[in-house]
C-alpha cells in the first residue's frame, strides 16, 4: 500500500506535465515549420529590393543644342609677297554635344559669318560668306561650384562663298567673278557651362579654326600661309 502511494505521489504527477507538453508540441513544431518555410521567401524578396535598388541607373545627360552668337576676328596672313587682311564681323554658332561620360563624348558645331578679305592694301578685295562645319572629341567635367568647364579637339571644313569680287588697278574698280573655295580645318574651343534651370543653360567660350588662307583659286593671291579665326561666343543651351 505505502508503494502504490508513493508512485500516486511522485510519479504521477511527473506525468502530467509531460503529457500537455506533448500535447502542444505539435502546434509549437508546426509553428517553427511554417516560420522557417517563410523566412527564405523573405529573404529572397529583400535581396530582391535590395538589388533593385542597387541596379537602378542614375540619371544621366544624354544631349544638349545650343545657339550663340558669335564675334569673329582672323589674323593677317603675310606670305609669298603678298599681305593679306579681313575685317571683323559678326555671325552665329550652333552646336550639338553628347557626353556619354565625364571627359568622354563628342561636338558638332556650325557656324557662320560675313566678312572681307583684302589683298595687298585692296588690290583685290573680296565679300564672302563663310560657312564652316566640324566635328569634335569633347573632354566635359562634372559640375564644379555650378559650373560645367569643357574643351573640345577637332577638325572640320570650311567653305568660302564670295558674293562680290573688286580688282584695283590704276585707281579703278574692276569688278571681279571669284569661285568658291573649300578647305580644311582644325578646331578648338574651350569654355563653360552654367545651368540655370533642369534644362536650360548659358554657354561661354572661345573657338579656334586653323586652315589656310584662302586664294579663291588665284595664283596671284596665294600667300601660301596658315592663319586663325577666332569665334568669342555666347548663348544658350537646351539639354534633353
Amino acid at each position: 500500500m505505502q508503494s502504490v502511494r508513493l508512485k500516486k505521489l511522485f510519479i504521477f504527477p511527473r506525468l502530467a506535465p509531460r503529457s500537455t507538453w506533448t500535447r502542444l508540441f505539435p502546434s509549437f513544431l508546426s509553428a517553427v515549420v511554417v516560420a522557417v518555410g517563410m523566412l527564405p521567401g523573405a529573404v529572397s524578396s529583400h535581396a530582391q529590393d535590395t538589388k533593385t535598388t542597387q541596379t537602378v541607373p542614375a540619371a544621366k545627360e544624354k544631349f544638349d543644342v545650343g545657339a550663340a552668337g558669335l564675334y569673329q576676328v582672323t589674323n593677317q596672313s603675310n606670305g609669298n609677297s603678298i599681305k593679306e587682311d579681313t575685317t571683323e564681323s559678326g555671325g552665329v554658332l550652333v552646336s550639338f554635344r553628347q557626353p556619354y561620360r565625364p571627359w568622354l563624348g563628342y561636338e558638332a558645331d556650325l557656324s557662320y559669318t560675313k566678312f572681307y578679305e583684302a589683298y595687298n592694301k585692296g588690290i583685290v578685295k573680296v565679300e564672302s560668306n563663310v560657312t564652316d562645319l566640324s566635328f569634335s572629341y569633347l573632354l566635359q567635367s562634372p559640375v564644379i561650384y555650378g559650373v560645367q568647364p569643357y574643351l573640345t579637339l577637332g577638325g572640320g571644313i570650311i567653305l568660302f562663298s564670295p558674293i562680290s569680287g573688286t580688282l584695283t588697278n590704276l585707281n579703278q574698280t574692276v569688278p571681279k567673278s571669284l569661285p568658291s573655295q573649300l578647305l580644311p580645318e582644325f578646331t578648338y574651343s574651350f569654355g563653360l557651362k552654367l545651368p540655370l534651370f533642369s534644362r536650360f543653360g548659358v554657354n561661354g567660350g572661345l573657338r579656334g579654326l586653323k586652315y589656310k588662307t584662302p586664294d579663291f583659286h588665284q595664283v596671284s593671291i596665294d600667300t601660301r600661309r596658315l592663319r586663325t579665326t577666332l569665334q568669342p561666343n555666347l548663348g544658350l543651351y537646351y539639354r534633353f
